[in-house]
């Protein structure tokens, strides 16, 4: 039986929480991608790492801010995110993480390794590797 970590995305694209909407969209064009892991970098001195705060999709951007009739230029990608996200470990069975998505009603899995996030799974992803078997 396939685990997650098998045909999880490993190559992680971020952004910042405080990018614009517009700039998200294009970075998805360039990169050839369909959603982007938001982040958020610490404020504080002693705390300067990121944290990975949601993900910001097409699907997102379309629901929320396109058919909201809201500015690409003036709205930043934090307040469109899914979040928080669902996490998985990277063990997980393919099959188990399809009935998860299906059953919460997402598209979109975070793959982790104690605790720390190795990974991201899509809906498509799964269907294309279950289509594959």
């Amino acid at each position: 039986m396939s685990k997650l970590a098998d045909v999880m995305i490993t190559n992680l694209k971020t952004i910042s929480c405080t990018a614009s909407v517009l700039d998200a969209a294009k970075r998805m064009r360039t990169e050839g991608i369909g959603s982007l892991l938001v982040e958020r970098t610490g404020t504080l001195l002693r705390d300067p790492a990121s944290t990975i705060i949601g993900l910001v999709s097409e699907t997102d951007i379309i629901r929320k801010v396109v058919a909201g009739d809201k500015n690409v230029h003036n709205t930043n990608v934090e307040s469109i995110i899914t979040s928080p996200m669902i996490t998985v470990e990277s063990t997980w069975p393919i099959e188990e993480a399809y009935d998860m998505m299906k059953g919460q009603g997402v598209r979109y899995l975070l793959v982790t390794e104690s605790q720390k996030v190795v990974g991201l799974i899509s809906l498509r992803d799964i269907l294309v590797h279950l289509k594959e078997q």
